[in-house]
């Protein structure tokens, strides 16, 4: 097994750290990785889609993430393309940028979300088919 050498070690330690506003904001990236500002705009202020900007649906954090989801209307869904994290970054970035103060989102969150998507899915669909049941 090789050591730093000492000289290697403290210039290590002398490398800035970086904090966590210096970091590229995830859910900015994929915001616009995802083309959501092609309909939300760039500083959330809408157009094709609606303005997200000062957007007080925002504060229901169940909502967000289902909408990113499964979309509706014209949004697509981005649950078959997007991870649990990725789904909370970008909820989160759109809940806590222009104007819009809602607070975090996890991937926790965004499992909960899908996990309670999926029981009402099968329920529709026993409802439909009664015959199974």
């Amino acid at each position: 097994m090789k050591y730093l050498s000492l000289p290697m070690a403290f210039a290590l330690l002398a490398l800035p750290s970086i904090s966590k506003a210096e970091q590229p904001d995830r859910g900015s990236q994929i915001y616009m990785q995802s083309r959501c500002f092609a309909c939300h705009g760039q500083l959330g202020t809408g157009g094709f889609g609606p303005t997200l900007a000062g957007d007080r649906i925002l504060a229901i954090k169940k909502f967000v993430i289902a909408q990113i989801l499964i979309g509706r209307g014209k949004m697509p869904e981005f649950g078959s393309r997007l991870s649990d994290a990725d789904v909370a970054a970008v909820a989160e970035y759109v809940r806590s940028n222009w104007g819009n103060h809602y607070g975090p989102v996890t991937p926790g969150d965004v499992a909960s979300v899908r996990e309670l998507m999926k029981k009402a899915s099968d329920e529709a669909a026993k409802a439909e088919s009664p015959e199974q049941q």
